[in-house]
C-alpha cells in the first residue's frame, strides 16, 4: 500500500509539468542546450575508450587507475572483482549501463571483472552523484556512482565493427568480435561475442617454498545486441545481454595438511537481461525519458568432499528474478533553470533449494525531485530521494510457514554547487545523505541473518578544485578533492558462541576523511605525443563503533592511507608504448591493527607496447580500415602481492593481441 500511495503521489506532482509543456513555447533550441549540457557535478575520473590505444579490456581494470578506489580482487581472471569508492563499502557503489543499474539483491556485490569494455564510450567515476536532466531515481540514491556509457555508432554509413584476439600466460584465450550494420536511417544494430578462457595457473610463494594456483581456471561467453534508434525528437536504445561462465575458486592460501588440495568449490553461473530506454523531447522546455530492464540470474554453488575431505558437502542452487522500470520527466521554466520528477518501482525474488529458505520478494520504490541552475559560471543543484522497500519472505511457525512483511525506508537529500571564477579554475562542492538497504543475504541467510536490520546510512561531503591550461603544444590538468563521510549503523556480522553461527547487526560506525589528488601534463608535436599522469589517495577510515574496544580508532579492513599510481605514455607513428607504477599502502585484513593482520604495502609496474597499422581501404569505405598489434607485461619485476589477504595475485605475465577494425 505505501509502494502504491507513492506513486499516485508521483503522478499528482506530474500532471502540473505536462500542464506546463502543453502552453505556448518560445524558448529556442540554443537556450536549451545551456540546461541540457552544462553539468553541475563534473565527474572525479572519466575515460574515454575510443581514443586510447590499447585500452584495457575489462572494466575492472578501468577503475583500478582511479584515485580514491579500491578494486578488491581474489586473484586470476576468474576471481571476483568488486569496487569501494572512498571507503563507503562496494554495497554503496551503483554501477549503471547505459544509466540503467546493474545490481544484485541478494549481496549487493557487482562483480565488475565479468564486464567488457566492448562498446563501452566512456567510464565515469562520481564520488557522490550524477546530476542531469532525465536520469532515473536510482542514479540519484547511490553513495557513489559508476556510469558506462555505451559509444554510439559513429559512421555516416553506419557500419563497422572489430574483430581481435588475446592471447598469453595462464592459458588465456580471448577472442571477441564487435560488428555494427546500420538498418535504415534511424537504427543502427551493434553485436558482440566474447569467450574467456584460462586454466588459472601460476605460481605464487608459499611460506618457504613455491607452489601453483589451482582450481582457478573459468570459462566464459557473452553474447549481446542493442539496436540504437536516433530519431527527430528523440534518441532509443534497446541491449539483450547474455553471460555464461564455469569456474573455480581456488580459495585461500592457509597451512593445510600435506596432501590437500586447497579448494574443490565451483561456481556456474547463467546471466541474461534485456533493457531499453527512450528519451523524447515533446517541445523545447519539456522532455520525458522512459527506461526498463528485466534481469533473470541463475547461480550454481558445489563443493566436492571427494576431492577435498575438508570441504562441506553443498549444492546449492539460486535464481534470482528482477523487473524494472522508470520515468523521468524534466520541464525548464527557465532557462538555465531545470525541474526533474523521476520515479523508479523494482521488483526482486530469490528463490533457493537451500534447506529453510525463505524465499524474499522485495519491491523497492524511488522517487527522486531534482532542480538545478546551470549558469555558465555558477551552478546549483538539489535532490530529495526517497527510498521505500517493502520484503516479503518466509517464517516458520507451528505446523508450517507463514508469510510476514517488512517495510523500511529512507529520504536523501543532496546539494551541490559549482563555481567557475575565471577560465582554467573550477571548484565545486557537495553534501548528501545517502542509504543502502540491507541485502537477502543480510536478512535471511540462514544461521546468519537478522531481519530486523535496518539500511546502512552514510553522510557525505566533498569538495574539488580544478585548474587546466595549454600554452604551445602543452597542455595540463590538475584537481585536489578533500571529503569527509560518516557511516552510521554499518551492517556487521558478530560472532556468538559458536564460531560457526554469527549475526547480522547495524552496530558500526565509520568515520572517513580522504583526499584525491590528480595531475596530468601532455606535450602533442608533430608526428608524436608524450604524457604523464600521476594519482595519489589519502584516506583514513577508522572504526568509531565502541570507544574503549581493541579496535577503537583503527583502519578498517583493506583501505590503505596512501595509495597512487603513475602513467607514462608515449607515442611515435602509430607506435604507443606506456608504463604504469600502482603504490598500495599498508592495510590490515581485519577490524584490530595487529600484526596477525598486517598485510604489508606493495608497488606493481606494468608495461605495454602497441603498434597501429593503416590498410588500403576497400569498397569506398569511408574510413581506413587498420591492423593493432599488442604486448601486455603485467606485474614486471614479478612482485609478490596481495589485494585479499590469503589471495596471492599473479607474477610476471604477458599478453598478446591482434585486433583488426572497419
Amino acid at each position: 500500500m505505501l509502494t502504491a500511495r507513492l506513486i499516485v503521489l508521483s503522478l499528482v506532482f506530474s500532471a502540473p509539468i505536462a500542464a506546463a509543456a502543453q502552453e505556448a513555447d518560445t524558448l529556442g533550441a540554443a537556450r536549451v542546450w545551456s540546461v541540457s549540457r552544462r553539468p553541475v557535478v563534473k565527474p572525479a575520473e572519466e575515460v574515454f575508450l575510443p581514443a586510447v590505444t590499447g585500452a584495457p579490456t575489462r572494466i575492472d581494470a578501468v577503475l583500478r587507475r582511479f584515485s580514491g578506489v579500491q578494486v578488491k580482487d581474489y586473484g586470476g581472471i576468474g576471481g571476483l572483482k568488486t569496487v569501494n569508492v572512498r571507503s563507503l563499502g562496494s554495497e554503496h557503489v551503483g554501477i549503471f549501463l547505459d544509466g540503467i543499474q546493474i545490481d544484485n539483491a541478494q549481496n549487493m556485490q557487482v562483480d565488475v571483472g565479468r564486464f567488457s569494455t566492448d562498446g563501452i564510450g566512456t567510464v565515469a567515476l562520481f564520488p557522490g552523484q550524477k546530476s542531469r536532466r532525465l536520469q532515473s531515481a536510482k542514479e540519484y540514491a547511490s553513495g557513489a556512482a559508476v556510469h558506462l556509457d555505451s559509444a554510439r555508432p559513429s559512421r555516416e554509413d553506419g557500419s563497422g565493427g572489430r574483430v581481435r584476439l588475446r592471447g598469453g600466460s595462464f592459458g588465456t584465450v580471448n577472442p571477441s568480435i564487435l560488428w555494427d550494420k546500420a538498418l535504415c536511417r534511424e537504427l543502427t544494430l551493434r553485436t558482440g561475442a566474447e569467450f574467456i578462457g584460462s586454466n588459472g595457473r601460476y605460481r605464487y610463494p608459499y611460506f618457504d617454498t613455491t607452489l601453483v594456483r589451482e582450481n582457478g581456471d573459468i570459462r566464459s561467453l557473452r553474447l549481446e545486441a542493442t539496436l540504437f534508434g536516433r530519431f527527430r525528437h528523440g534518441d532509443g536504445m534497446l541491449r539483450v545481454y547474455s553471460y555464461g561462465s564455469e569456474r573455480g575458486f581456488p580459495g585461500p592460501v592457509i597451512r593445510r595438511a600435506a596432501g590437500f588440495p586447497f579448494s574443490a568449490e565451483r561456481q556456474s553461473d547463467q546471466d541474461f537481461f534485456v533493457q531499453g530506454g527512450y528519451e523524447l523531447d515533446w517541445t523545447p522546455r519539456y522532455a520525458t525519458a522512459l527506461k526498463f530492464k528485466y534481469a533473470n540470474d541463475y547461480l550454481h554453488y558445489d563443493t566436492h568432499p571427494e576431492r577435498n575431505p575438508m570441504a562441506l558437502p553443498y549444492d546449492l542452487h539460486f535464481r534470482q528474478r528482477s523487473a524494472y522500470v522508470s520515468l523521468a520527466q524534466s520541464y525548464i521554466p527557465a532557462d538555465p533553470w531545470s525541474v526533474d520528477l523521476s520515479t523508479d518501482v523494482q521488483r526482486n525474488t530469490l528463490q533457493s533449494d537451500v534447506g529453510h529458505f525463505v524465499t524474499p520478494v522485495r519491491t523497492t520504490f524511488v522517487g527522486a525531485l531534482a532542480t538545478r541552475r546551470a549558469g555558465e559560471r555558477f551552478r546549483v543543484a538539489a535532490h530529495i530521494v526517497y527510498l521505500g522497500a517493502r520484503d516479503a519472505f518466509n517464517t516458520p511457525q507451528a505446523g508450517g510457514w507463514t508469510r510476514e512483511n517488512r517495510y523500511r525506508d529512507a529520504w536523501m537529500p543532496s546539494l551541490c554547487l559549482f563555481y567557475a571564477p575565471a577560465e582554467g579554475i573550477e571548484a565545486d562542492i557537495f553534501a548528501k545523505r545517502s542509504y543502502r538497504m540491507p541485502s537477502f543475504n543480510d536478512l535471511y541467510y540462514a544461521q546468519m541473518g537478522n531481519s530486523n536490520l535496518e539500511p546502512e546510512s552514510a553522510m557525505q561531503f566533498g569538495g574539488s578544485i580544478r585548474f587546466n591550461g595549454e600554452r604551445g603544444p602543452w597542455r595540463w590538468e590538475g584537481r585536489l578533492s578533500p571529503y569527509i563521510n560518516r557511516v552510521e549503523n554499518k551492517i556487521v556480522a558478530i560472532p556468538t558462541s559458536s564460531q560457526f553461527r554469527w549475526t547480522m547487526l547495524n552496530i558500526g560506525k565509520v568515520d572517513i576523511r580522504g583526499c584525491d589528488a590528480k595531475a596530468d601534463i601532455a606535450l602533442h608535436r608533430e608526428g608524436w605525443d608524450l604524457g604523464l599522469c600521476l594519482r595519489y589517495a589519502f584516506q583514513q577510515a577508522l572504526d568509531h563503533t565502541k570507544p574503549g574496544s581493541q579496535t577503537y580508532g583503527n583502519q578498517i579492513p583493506y583501505i590503505p592511507r596512501h595509495s597512487g599510481n603513475a602513467d607514462l605514455e608515449a607515442g611515435w607513428k602509430g607506435w604507443s608504448l606506456r608504463w604504469s607504477a600502482t603504490f598500495t599502502g599498508e592495510r590490515w585484513s581485519r577490524a584490530a591493527n595487529i600484526p596477525d593482520y598486517y598485510i604489508r604495502p606493495w608497488v606493481l609496474c606494468d608495461a605495454s607496447l602497441f603498434k597501429k597499422i593503416p590498410l588500403p581501404s576497400f569498397q569506398n569505405r569511408l574510413e581506413t580500415p587498420s591492423l593493432e598489434v599488442g604486448l601486455n607485461c603485467g606485474n614486471i619485476f614479478d612482485t609478490p602481492y596481495q589485494i585479499v589477504q590469503g589471495y596471492p595475485m599473479p607474477g610476471f605475465n604477458i599478453l598478446l593481441s591482434v585486433e583488426f577494425s572497419w
